[in-house]
């Protein structure tokens, strides 16, 4: 008995190959089953990005909520800065005002010494006189006074060291007293050369007279230039 072998019908096939078995796949499962299985795949992603959704909002929320309190912190320091800049200000314009005031004061002074250097102790001199007249036994009872204004002979008369004139007036009860009187002035500090300008013989041997004394630059004084002294000598 011949045996033959029968060759497959396409040679590229194996025998191997023309021998298996065919894997067959088919779904079995009931309809309820695949879409409970489906439900619960739909559920479990709506709750996870739910829950990724619900945490990307707690984040951006603490994120703010922490921004807001970095906002209002450098919000407190700024009005505390303006603050502290709005006070140095304020104390700096009180020293400026001070200073402003200071220099006018300073300023002020200088334009008085300048205004007031010829400035003169009117009352002293006056006083002088007549406590020298009461040494004397003369009375005074007129006394007129005036600097020299500033001209070319007024220069010149200062450079002598006198500035201006007094004159006098009063009675005497002789010509002895005047010239005593006279003797007196010619003795003060402030004043100097003494000149008798008239003598006029009164009822009962008394005088009247009449005399112009200079005023030396040593009697000018005040507050805005030298302290005036006692005048005599």
């Amino acid at each position: 008995m011949t045996t033959t072998a029968l060759m497959p019908l396409d040679p590229s096939v194996s025998p191997q190959q023309a021998a298996r078995v065919l894997t067959i796949r088919a779904d079995l499962l009931p309809p309820e089953i695949r879409d409970g299985r489906r439900a619960r795949r739909t559920r479990a992603f709506v709750l996870t990005t739910l829950v990724l959704v619900l945490a990307g909002l707690g984040g951006w929320y603490a994120s703010a909520t922490i921004g807001a309190s970095n906002a209002e912190d450098e919000y407190n320091q700024t009005l505390a800065q303006l603050a502290k800049v709005q006070d140095d200000q304020q104390k700096n314009t009180a020293v400026q005002k001070m200073v402003k005031v200071k220099n006018g004061n300073t300023l002020l002074k200088g334009e008085l010494e300048s205004l007031l250097a010829r400035d003169m102790s009117w009352a002293k001199v006056f006083d002088l006189i007549r406590d020298t007249a009461e040494d004397t036994g003369v009375e005074v009872y007129e006394v007129s006074g005036a600097l020299d204004a500033e001209t070319a002979a007024a220069a010149a008369d200062a450079a002598a060291g006198n500035v201006g004139t007094v004159r006098i007036s009063g009675t005497a009860d002789n010509k002895k007293e005047v010239a005593e009187y006279v003797t007196g002035l010619s003795q003060l500090t402030y004043l100097s050369s003494p000149f008798v300008n008239t003598v006029t013989e009164e009822s009962k041997g008394a005088v009247s007279f009449t005399v112009t004394i200079n005023i030396t630059d040593q009697g000018l004084c005040g507050r805005f230039t030298k302290t005036c002294d006692s005048g005599g000598k």
